[in-house]
């Protein structure tokens, strides 16, 4: 995902509050089921691009699937139901909730709401290099991919 447009981020979709609040809280959920994007977020009930980082597998997958409870089951041909669990938590160790790259990403909820708000400007005024620049800060990979989905949440609710 470094086409170096922000399709990247959200496939098909403008940068409005709210797509960019359910990337970011969609990004969250598959960092935590330990999924990765192959495409830009597509909307809850569109088809997905992802990569399995238990076994692999690269498919397609529909975020309003993957936002439930842990799945007992994740794909033909991945890991036994039964070591799924133990599974994803080695591999979410690697998530410390503190962002520590080298351009900060938005972790708070004032950071979250200040840097959506500046993304939805760049893009109406049609500043495709802010917009990107501003998409990443709201959506790029991080160790804290969790705590952003978490301010985003804050920053944004829905009512």
């Amino acid at each position: 995902m470094t086409d170096g447009h922000l399709s990247q981020y959200l496939h098909d979709l403008p940068p409005s509050t709210r797509n960019v609040t359910s990337a970011a809280m969609a990004l969250a959920r598959l960092d935590e089921l330990d999924w990765t994007p192959r495409g830009g977020y597509p909307g809850s009930d569109v088809l997905w691009p992802v990569k399995c980082l238990l076994c692999g597998w690269e498919g397609l997958r529909f975020y309003s699937h993957l936002r439930r409870a842990r799945p007992k089951g994740r794909h033909a041909g991945c890991a036994p139901a039964a070591e799924i669990a133990n599974r994803l938590d080695q591999l979410g160790r690697a998530a410390t909730g503190t962002c520590t790259c080298a351009q900060p990403h938005a972790v708070s909820a004032e950071a979250f709401h200040e840097t959506a708000l500046l993304l939805a400007s760049a893009h109406a005024d049609g500043d495709s290099k802010q917009s990107l620049f501003l998409a990443e800060r709201l959506m790029g990979p991080c160790t804290a991919t969790a705590r952003r989905g978490r301010a985003a949440q804050r920053a944004f609710p829905r009512s």
